[in-house]
């Protein structure tokens, strides 16, 4: 452990490093935005891991989450400083809150987890890797479209984040838990599954609070249950995605012009996507 002033010196430090390199990055090589973003929104959630070995005390993450959630308010509530985000965080064209989620799960995960490695760290790189692997994939190549709150995903982005946030959970509970085999597996398929239920229907960025925060309240729920009682919760998570995939099936969102389309899992396929529908983005 270090001082914590020094600690928190060093999490800003890298902070606007990586901001700074970032907007250096998008003025030469004008990527995409959505990249620009999942590469800061990665950077700072692996940062996050080194909290439960760089700090003693819950306190200074939860001021450091305080700072950060506060900033980016003020940023995103006066347009006279807008330029100060330099079009890292809002250079994408969807409404979306998450920058302001993300500090804010980050402080709560790490005070309800009084600092705990396992139960803080899996619920962060679920947040960090599934999330930024559903987000670009999705992106590149997102085909199988269907409708949620404001926007649509794609079931190529929903199962990149499922397969991630499986192995962001199950690789951690082999190394450092004393669970079998089996139920490491049934509790890292019930987390993923049902986080990426969450994922695909949290609106407006809300996923990077209620990605973390549920991640943490199921680890602790399921975490020293028998194989049977596993095998039941994993059923039940079945059941749920199989629900809510049968409604998504079934879904008629609106373009933009308010015309009635087709969802992308129906037998009629609209190539394409339409700019600023969050066609790709999940």
């Amino acid at each position: 452990m270090v001082n914590p002033w020094i600690g928190m010196g060093l999490v800003l430090a890298i902070y606007g490093t990586l901001m700074l390199g970032l907007e250096a990055y998008r003025r030469s090589r004008s990527p995409d935005p959505e990249l620009v973003r999942k590469c800061l929104h990665l950077g700072m959630g692996l940062l996050t891991l080194s909290f439960p070995w760089l700090f003693a005390t819950p306190w200074p993450v939860v001021l450091l989450a305080a700072l950060f959630t506060a900033w980016l308010a003020v940023l995103r509530t006066f347009r006279s400083l807008q330029r100060l985000r330099g079009g890292v965080i809002d250079g994408v064209t969807r409404k979306s809150l998450g920058e302001i989620y993300f500090p804010l799960a980050v402080g709560l995960v790490y005070l309800l987890s009084a600092g705990d490695p396992l139960t803080f760290c899996i619920p962060m790189l679920i947040l960090s890797l599934a999330d930024a692997a559903a987000a670009l994939v999705g992106e590149r190549y997102g085909a199988l479209r269907y409708p949620t709150a404001g926007q649509r995903k794609s079931l190529e982005g929903s199962m990149a984040f499922f397969t991630v946030a499986f192995l962001s959970a199950h690789i951690p509970l082999l190394l450092f838990t004393d669970a079998g085999r089996p139920a490491n597996l049934l509790i890292s398929m019930t987390l993923a599954l049902l986080l990426t239920l969450l994922e695909a229907m949290a609106p407006g960025g809300l996923d990077n609070l209620g990605i973390p925060l549920v991640a943490l309240l199921l680890l602790r729920s399921l975490l020293g249950l028998d194989v049977a009682a596993l095998v039941v919760r994993l059923g039940v998570a079945v059941l749920l995605a199989t629900l809510v995939a049968l409604l998504a099936c079934r879904g008629i969102p609106l373009n933009q012009e308010g015309s009635p389309e087709r969802s992308r899992f129906s037998s009629r396929f609209t190539p394409g996507r339409t700019e600023g529908s969050g066609d790709g983005i999940v």
